[in-house]
């Protein structure tokens, strides 16, 4: 992205947010929007931005904290996902490997018939990426992959996402997927199905029997539920409908805001999704502490993720 584009992007954001500011059915959310509109200033300049860091990020309060993402912008959506899909796919980055790697090391242990759960899906490049193993490992027992988020515009994305792997998979678009449907599009399957639906999360418990789903897992997601009720509601829901679950996002750390600065300086969606989501991680000891008793949690230094594998 030239300068001179990155500059509109920036003043294109900075208008937006005003407008948030100044509606009042944002008010609930005025400390997010005007803390987003201090990082979009700041990243005008490269030193605005390194004075922002030092002196303005480390009194954020992340709980109260949102991403341009979680506002109904559809640009937003769309260019912080196109970035990350790249990002996701840079093999030398390795950005979403070990979730990948480890649904793998799952169906290939398992190698029957099975129904796998993304939570919050977004974009589904980790789900693209499995496939894609598969397909060219030539996998050969029927598998049924769910992507479920409520987001139309995700939905979008990771329809076209899903796209590029070609004729390999079926893909269906469901509204609100039920158990009867589900067990229909199973009974047809013979390869690799995948559903996008846009299910509500928390009502999941109530619409499918308990265990009914052989993996659950969610990716890059949970650090965006803002009330810690809502986190756990997510974990007993979770427990609730999975036979096994795994949990992929990160933990605070400054220094990776360093390599998050020079991945997303030219792509200010995406440099805000990085900062801001650093900025609402939880610390590794917190996260040492809380999975204690609930699995084993794996850190990868070069990302600032964690994987937890449930019990």
């Amino acid at each position: 992205m030239n300068m001179k584009k990155r500059r509109i992007e920036i003043e294109g954001i900075l208008q937006k947010l005003q407008e948030f500011k100044n509606d009042p059915r944002y008010g609930d959310r005025l400390y997010a929007i005007e803390e987003n509109i201090r990082f979009v200033e700041a990243m005008k300049s490269l030193p605005r931005y390194v004075w922002w860091l030092l002196t303005r990020a480390p009194k954020i309060d992340g709980a109260r904290l949102l991403e341009l993402t979680d506002f109904p912008v559809e640009e937003w959506d769309v260019s912080m996902h196109g970035r990350l899909m790249e990002v996701e796919r840079n093999k030398k980055i390795k950005l979403i490997k070990p979730l990948v790697d480890k649904i793998l090391e799952f169906i290939f242990k398992k190698n029957r018939p099975l129904t796998l759960v993304n939570l919050g899906a977004g974009g589904m490049e980790v789900d693209r990426q499995v496939i894609s193993e598969l397909i060219e490992k030539k996998y050969d027992k029927p598998i049924i992959f769910i992507g479920v988020d409520k987001s139309p515009v995700t939905n979008k994305i990771a329809k076209e996402n899903l796209n590029s792997l070609g004729k390999g998979i079926e893909i269906f678009d469901i509204e609100i997927l039920t158990k009867n449907r589900l067990e229909e599009i199973a009974r047809l399957n013979k390869g690799i199905a995948v559903i996008l639906c846009k299910n509500n999360i928390f009502n999941l418990g109530a619409e499918f029997p308990p265990k009914y789903f052989d993996l659950v897992y969610n990716s890059l997601f949970k650090h965006h539920l803002v009330q810690s009720s809502d986190k756990e509601k997510l974990d007993k829901i979770i427990e609730e409908i999975s036979k096994k679950s795994l949990e992929y996002d990160g933990y605070k750390d400054w220094p990776i805001m360093i390599l998050q600065t020079l991945a997303g300086w030219n792509y200010p969606n995406f440099l805000n999704a990085e900062i801001f989501s650093n900025l609402r991680f939880r610390h590794k000891k917190d996260l040492i502490l809380s999975s204690a008793n609930k699995g084993r949690i794996s850190f990868y230094k070069g990302t600032g993720f964690y994987l937890l594998e449930y019990f």
